[in-house]
């Protein structure tokens, strides 16, 4: 009877060791699991009350990831629109320096105007129709729109082409001074898109396809915009109806629609020609405005990515001092558990070979 109780309990008490060397080495497993990642293997339950600081500091560092992205995106986005800008106002000043000689009167290079003015607005048309990502860097909030028509290009709502516009107001050419003077001004209002007497062909009915600058009831129409962090909206938005551009593609369109050389009465070229170069010159001046504020932009934007990065080293690094583990607290545990394995694994193998002759 007591042979049996004996061996009863002797297996009783091999059982409930080999039960704590499972749960030891399922201890060592998971303090090896930490060593190896420097992560606590169940964080929430390591931390307690702190758990709910871990879950605030992921939220706030993911929506900050995500404001880094979209912000770094529309950074490149503004790249690209300031190095096409610096391309369109580079070809204006290219187009002026030879035009200016002919301000006041046709000089021998007067014969080609017409030919550079086209050959600049299709390298103007083709710059201000730029994509990024599939929408149009200068149609405003109708980025889906091509935002220019080509000088041949017949918009579909009007039945006029650019050149035929043009063609209209000049018609068989210039009487006097008085009358191209007169000319002139028509085309200010068209490329101003006042034109009241025939609004078809105003430049936002017929040369522009994007966003209008005022809404039908007159307030302003909406610049695109970014939400670029919390409490912080960026309006970047420039279009090709703005009036740097409309200057410089009136200067250019009134010497592309004539020969300028052929104007016979001197008043007539002077009032044209300087007409025509007064608005080149306030169109390049308009640019580099445009290309300042749009500078601006970009600074604000870039020092408010550095922030967002840095801040999100600062997340980081707390959400790392909360999940992480203490190596060297982990490396002795790993000590201590190896000790109590080896203790536990020799007692479990002397029970594995007992007898009842060690009973006898």
């Amino acid at each position: 009877m007591v042979g049996i109780v004996r061996a009863s309990s002797t297996y009783d008490l091999l059982a409930t060791w080999r039960s704590q060397t499972s749960d030891l080495q399922n201890q060592l497993n998971t303090v090896s699991l930490e060593v190896a990642t420097g992560l606590k293997s169940d964080v929430y339950r390591s931390l307690g009350f702190q758990s709910s600081e871990v879950l605030a500091l992921r939220m706030q560092f993911s929506r900050n990831e995500d404001y880094i992205s979209s912000n770094e995106l529309l950074a490149n986005k503004l790249d690209v629109t300031a190095l096409t800008l610096s391309g369109i106002r580079d070809i204006t000043q290219d187009f002026l320096n030879i035009a200016t000689p002919n301000a006041n009167a046709p000089t021998t290079s007067a014969s080609g105007l017409q030919a550079a003015a086209l050959a600049a607005i299709e390298q103007l048309t083709g710059q201000l129709n730029t994509t990024y990502q599939n929408t149009a860097l200068f149609a405003g909030i109708d980025s889906g729109q091509i935002p220019l028509q080509k000088w041949e290009g017949v918009d579909a709502d009007t039945g006029l082409s650019p050149s035929d516009v043009l063609a209209n107001v000049i018609g068989g050419g210039f009487a006097d001074g008085t009358d191209a003077a007169q000319k002139a001004s028509v085309l200010e209002d068209i490329f101003s898109s006042t034109d009241s007497i025939n609004p078809d062909r105003n430049f936002e009915a017929t040369f522009f396809n994007g966003s209008p600058l005022q809404q039908s009831g007159g307030a302003a129409t909406p610049r695109l915009k970014s939400q670029i962090d919390k409490n912080t909206t960026l309006s970047y938005g420039i279009q090709a109806n703005d009036p740097a551009f409309t200057d410089v593609l009136r200067g250019l369109s009134m010497i592309a629609a004539i020969d300028v050389s052929t104007i016979g009465d001197g008043e007539a070229y002077d009032a044209w020609m300087s007409n025509a170069i007064s608005a080149l010159s306030s169109g390049v001046s308009g640019l580099i405005e445009v290309e300042a504020k749009l500078g601006s932009q970009q600074q604000a934007l870039d020092e408010r990515i550095s922030a967002q990065v840095s801040l999100g080293d600062v997340f980081n690094s707390r959400i790392n001092n909360l999940e992480g583990v203490d190596l060297y607290e982990a490396s002795s545990r790993i000590l201590l558990l190896e000790t109590q394995l080896q203790a536990t694994y020799t007692v479990t193998s002397r029970l594995s070979n007992l007898s009842i002759l060690n009973f006898l």
